[in-house]
């Protein structure tokens, strides 16, 4: 089952599981050795201390947490900040599509925002 688990846990996933100091965590996965051993930086945990620390856990003691897919309009907008501050224009470009998805959708319902054609972004050169 280890083998099975760690083609499934890749590095840079997000995790949940239970060290070999029988604690709780959440983090990411740094690295993965040929034993079924993960070392993972940890974000949450039932020990204090041992967040902001890498942990080392058995691949079979730990799940894959579902992946994040923003949809709400208030995460989309901060995630784009973010996107803005780390210079990704193709992120930025993708989250904001779908921001404005999200916005064309709310249109339908009642109370919804709705969807507005004079609200686009114009491009405007600057020397």
């Amino acid at each position: 089952m280890t083998a099975m688990k760690q083609d499934w846990i890749r590095v840079g996933d997000w995790v949940s599981g239970t060290s070999l100091e029988d604690e709780k965590f959440i983090g990411y996965v740094e690295s993965i050795d040929l034993y079924g051993m993960a070392k993972v930086r940890v974000t949450q945990c039932d020990h204090d201390g041992a967040v902001g620390e890498v942990l080392v856990a058995s691949l079979a003691k730990m799940d894959k947490l579902a992946e994040y897919v923003p949809s709400e309009e208030a995460d989309l907008r901060s995630l784009l900040d973010l996107a803005l501050m780390t210079r990704d224009q193709a992120w930025f470009e993708d989250l904001y599509a779908s921001l404005r998805m999200a916005q064309f959708n709310l249109g339908g319902k009642e109370n919804g925002p709705g969807f507005d054609y004079r609200s686009t972004v114009s491009r405007i050169k600057i020397d």
